[in-house]
């Protein structure tokens, strides 16, 4: 049994865009292409990778964990493109960090203001990665600083934590839980509930706790981002718990923020090669990130307080 390289492409494809349409569109080829390639692929290792119920797809635990090591390959052909990006726009004026969504999507875009603003300026090139792929990006040159959630040793890497505060609560306007301040697990028990993806750090912590409390949550929907969390709450989807970065960018914003009753610190780790010319530069960048994290977490805990 061997599989060829367009089959993989095509689970892949599959498997990140959650439905064979999405996934036609991805790799610029039929739906009818992609079911074939689905059906051969299956021949060929002989098991089922998904479940059909009409147009519908639904991946097996066989799929979902062939998906595992699939997508470790795919991270190595993204971290040559994402290199030759940046090698392509590189430029001296340019510093270049590598970060993960909910980070570009909140704290980022302020830090990237307030530098602006300085004299001199610094000019950024930002690049939102997901975690796993952010991690493999720490043994290159090519980014002059990272900043993600996750803790990990790499050798020739100068690394600190940011701490911004703790887990939140989101819920929909108008939730009936909205009337507490505090929220504890079990006031969540069998509530609809919005997860981050099982790659999570913190996904994984809260299922300790939840586990530990003997509390079950029921499954809305699983996303991979924390502005795409607070977007499915917004809808009515269910409920979550989100990092307070991103619930300070929400105040206001279509969602009801209450504090967790269990206590959930929260840290930016931020990484820089430990031989680099940029190493003022990066103290510069990482000063002002400090500074705006502090405020952000002013911000959010005077929201809160009003409540």
């Amino acid at each position: 049994m061997r599989l060829n390289q367009r089959q993989i492409e095509v689970f892949n494809a599959v498997m990140v865009n959650k439905s064979v349409t999405a996934a036609a569109a991805a790799l610029g080829t039929s739906q009818p292409t992609i079911s074939r390639e689905l059906r051969e692929m299956e021949q060929r290792i002989g098991f089922d990778l998904f479940l059909r119920f009409g147009k519908r797809l639904t991946p097996t635990n066989q799929a979902l964990l062939l998906h595992e090591v699939v997508r470790r390959s795919f991270v190595g052909m993204d971290e040559i493109s994402r290199a030759a990006s940046a090698i392509r726009t590189y430029n001296a004026a340019n510093f270049r960090i590598a970060t993960i969504p909910a980070f570009a999507e909140s704290v980022m875009p302020r830090v990237a203001q307030r530098l602006q603003k300085q004299r001199p300026a610094v000019h950024l090139s930002l690049h939102s990665l997901e975690e796993l792929s952010l991690q493999h990006e720490v043994s290159t040159t090519v980014f002059d600083l990272g900043v993600t959630e996750g803790r990990f040793e790499q050798q020739g890497v100068i690394s600190q934590n940011i701490e911004v505060g703790e887990l939140v609560c989101v819920l929909p306007i108008g939730h009936p839980l909205a009337g507490k301040k505090v929220l504890m697990p079990e006031d969540l028990n069998n509530e609809p509930f919005v997860y981050f993806s099982q790659d999570d750090p913190y996904r994984r912590k809260l299922d300790d706790i939840f586990f530990e409390a003997g509390i079950t949550r029921s499954y809305a929907v699983e996303t991979t981002t924390a502005a795409s969390v607070c977007s499915m709450v917004s809808a009515g989807l269910g409920v979550s718990i989100i990092n307070p970065l991103t619930a300070e960018n929400h105040i206001g914003k279509g969602v009801v923020l209450r504090r967790l009753g269990v206590s959930v610190p929260y840290s930016l780790v931020v990484w820089r090669p430990a031989k680099s010319s940029r190493s003022r530069l990066a103290e510069r960048v990482i000063a002002t990130l400090s500074d705006v994290a502090a405020e952000m977490r002013q911000t959010l805990q005077a929201a809160l307080n009003r409540e």
